[in-house]
């Protein structure tokens, strides 16, 4: 018979949460980044150096709206399909039909207690591509600068890999 882990109080302060082991006990953190050659590498170099300075924990996702992973930072293995799966969920709860791809960056806001998770839409460079979902949760900092951080992230995003299409 097993329980379900038990949450550190929300308002204890400890180190970083990079590099320690998950809320599913030992299960490995994972960290996966887009290819040094890919136009979105230096900015999600950017956002896992913010997080890492984050006192709370925090974890990032950029994922296809199909719910495949591009870049993972401070996930288990095992939460990554899950994460993708709730990202898409929301966001196309928020957005009647899905995300119009010739639309711009769009945000959904989640809150649960003192961590806080935006989900941002980054829009396809071109009609045929794909867009993607990128999803920051973060502990030790307003929601309102993690939205705007996020959203200025994803257009940013969208901008690189325009100028590479």
């Amino acid at each position: 018979m097993t329980a379900d882990p038990v949450s550190p109080h929300p308002l204890a302060r400890g180190g970083s949460w990079a590099g320690r082991a998950s809320r599913r006990g030992r299960a490995e953190l994972l960290e996966q980044s887009p290819g040094a050659g890919t136009p979105v590498c230096h900015l999600w170099t950017s956002l896992v150096d913010v997080l890492a300075a984050l006192d709370g924990p925090s974890s990032a996702l950029l994922a296809t709206v199909d719910g495949d992973a591009v870049a993972v930072h401070g996930l288990a293995k095992d939460d990554v399909a899950r994460i993708a799966r709730q990202s898409r969920a929301a966001f196309a709860a928020r957005t009647p039909g899905g995300p119009d791809p010739d639309e711009a960056v769009d945000t959904v806001e989640l809150t649960v207690g003192l961590r806080h998770t935006v989900i941002a839409s980054v829009p396809a460079p071109t009609p045929t591509d794909e867009r993607h979902l990128l999803t920051v949760t973060a502990q030790g900092v307003s929601v309102q600068v993690l939205e705007a951080w996020t959203r200025r992230l994803a257009d940013d995003m969208h901008e690189a890999l325009a100028a590479s299409a």
